[in-house]
């Protein structure tokens, strides 16, 4: 089946209306975890990360800086040692909410930044490279302070004030996204609806980006070509985001039946390669923003969901707007 989806493929997925059972916004203090949950060597890493994605996001501020910049900024901070370290977080932990968090703080935004890192080693005089990567590490900082409470106070209480986050930032970052498949440079093409305002703050914003990121990054381990396609649609009170890509037969069969045996089953833990966290957070933090209680639930009045259409693999999920 050809990418993009048509509209009418996309609005077949889920209901139009969802109920909101929150009283409140989401404000990313539920699941999140604390810096004492990590260890002091984990910790360490943590903070190491986010001070490199600080001084690359630094090094675009000024348009007329050295577009090598951010090049300088990875070298200083070795670079790869840090990441041997950021792949090693959590390995002596084992709380679910540890775990969860780790895989976010090792996924996120960091993949796409690494690939327009290397574009930018090659082709250091791209502005849309650097543009892109300045992005990636302004998004990764966010959402690593929606996972640890306390990496970052004075920033964590700006996230927490009161600031309107449109769709078009959304589109944006998605537009952005970067990854690899069989040695090919994925494209991404993201049909984005009429603008509304989807967050009441950079918290909810940055969980936003979290589960967006999350179905991105699957997509990209699952896919079998080079090609994702995302729908960004509003309703009157929802968001609905649409990801969906080419799968390999082997892995067509086998999701198409356990679906068929359990819709839920890949919001929970089970899956084909990968550590089976991804969707698994997806559905906790969308319950957390409508406040509905169980995976279940939340896969069958349609919040998030998972479904195979011919040759593809297509996951979606739902956020109240702003006001709803």
């Amino acid at each position: 089946m050809p990418l993009p989806l048509s509209t009418d493929q996309v609005l077949s997925l889920a209901p139009v209306l969802l109920e909101n059972r929150r009283a409140s916004r989401y404000r990313a203090d539920e699941q999140a975890i604390a810096s004492s949950d990590l260890g002091a060597v984990d910790f360490a890493t943590v903070t190491a990360l986010y001070a490199m994605l600080g001084e690359l996001e630094e090094s675009g501020a000024d348009p007329s800086a050295d577009p090598a910049a951010p090049l300088a900024v990875a070298a200083r901070h070795d670079l790869d040692g840090l990441l041997q370290r950021v792949r090693r977080l959590g390995a002596e932990r084992s709380s679910p909410r540890v775990a969860s968090a780790v895989h976010d703080l090792r996924g996120g935004a960091l993949t796409t930044l690494f690939v327009h890192l290397g574009r930018l080693r090659r082709m250091p005089e791209r502005a849309d490279t650097r543009r892109s990567l300045l992005l990636g590490a302004r998004d990764h900082r966010k959402m690593m302070r929606n996972v640890v409470l306390d990496l970052d106070a004075t920033a964590r209480a700006r996230d927490l004030a009161f600031l309107p986050h449109s769709l078009v930032e959304l589109a944006r970052t998605l537009r952005a996204f970067a990854g690899v498949v069989r040695g090919e440079p994925i494209v991404v093409d993201v049909e984005s609806a009429t603008d509304a305002v989807i967050a009441e703050s950079c918290v909810e914003c940055a969980a936003i980006d979290r589960v967006a990121y999350n179905l991105m990054n699957n997509a990209v381990r699952h896919a079998d070509r080079p090609e994702i396609s995302v729908s960004l649609r509003t309703s009157d009170h929802d968001l609905q985001v649409t990801v969906a890509n080419a799968i390999a037969p082997d892995q067509r069969t086998l999701v198409a039946a356990k679906l068929g045996d359990d819709p839920a089953a890949l919001h929970g833990s089970f899956t084909t390669t990968g550590s089976g966290q991804g969707l698994q957070i997806v559905s906790d933090l969308v319950s957390r923003a409508y406040g509905v209680a169980s995976t279940e639930a939340l896969v069958s009045d349609g919040y998030v969901g998972a479904k195979v259409l011919d040759d593809l693999f297509v996951t979606w999920f739902h956020w109240p707007l702003a006001g709803a």
